[in-house]
């Protein structure tokens, strides 16, 4: 399926990604985000994270996602919550951000590890853009055991466990400080809202193939083994001063 048209299937989310905004707001507490920070988004979507962190912290932000729609999207959901004076939206990719100010002391990767090849890329990435003692929030979907079908690990074959991921953290500097993880719950209510835009599409036009052969993926891939083998949760790291 086009990147683009995935997008488009999520944009109404408030957050798009299996959290809520309360969950956000608590893995922000746990990185100690005020209004001295400068939170660096990497793969921010249509900005409900960044825009939810700005209002509630006053933090400043700085945005980066390189669908042009979603830019333009959470350039209008910000300026909407009143935080355009202090959070910035770019069009680039978050593996390649190019320039960014000084001052940055927070990022996040909330379901972005894949524009790094996977977590290890990502976390490595946030290593290198951080200063020391940076704070970084990462929201990645993980295996739930280590005793996965081999037929369903290579389908999500930048999974990776939480041991390994804590391993790979150590490895790059940082430390765990917290996780806030997802429930069935809120994973449920996130495919579920994905498969009725998908709906939404078909009634409007049911001859689109393209969106209905991606509802059938996406369900037979939750039902037949993620909802029971995957889970999603955010972990707080710190850098080393």
């Amino acid at each position: 399926m086009d990147d683009a048209l995935a997008w488009n299937l999520q944009a109404d989310l408030a957050i798009m990604n299996p959290t809520t905004p309360g969950r956000v707001l608590a893995a922000a507490r746990l990185a100690g985000i005020g209004a001295d920070d400068l939170v660096l988004d990497l793969g921010c979507g249509s900005g409900g994270a960044l825009a939810l962190l700005a209002e509630s912290f006053g933090c400043r932000g700085l945005g980066i996602e390189r669908r042009p729609a979603a830019v333009e999207a959470a350039r209008a959901r910000i300026a909407a919550g009143g935080c355009g004076d202090r959070v910035e939206v770019r069009c680039g990719d978050a593996a390649d951000p190019g320039d960014l100010p000084d001052g940055v002391t927070v990022a996040l990767c909330l379901g972005s590890a894949s524009a790094f090849g996977g977590v290890e890329g990502a976390i490595g990435a946030l290593s290198r853009l951080l200063p020391p003692g940076g704070r970084a929030i990462l929201g990645e979907r993980y295996w739930r055991t280590e005793r996965v079908p081999p037929e369903f690990a290579r389908d999500f074959s930048d999974c990776v466990t939480e041991y390994e991921l804590l391993s790979i953290a150590r490895e790059q500097g940082f430390s765990l400080a917290g996780i806030v993880r997802s429930t069935e719950v809120e994973f449920d209510a996130y495919e579920g809202a994905i498969w009725a835009a998908c709906r939404a599409r078909l009634r409007a036009d049911p001859e689109d193939e393209t969106v209905r052969d991606y509802l059938d993926r996406i369900q037979d891939e939750y039902l037949g083994y993620g909802r029971e083998y995957v889970g999603w949760a955010m972990y707080v790291l710190e850098g080393a001063d």
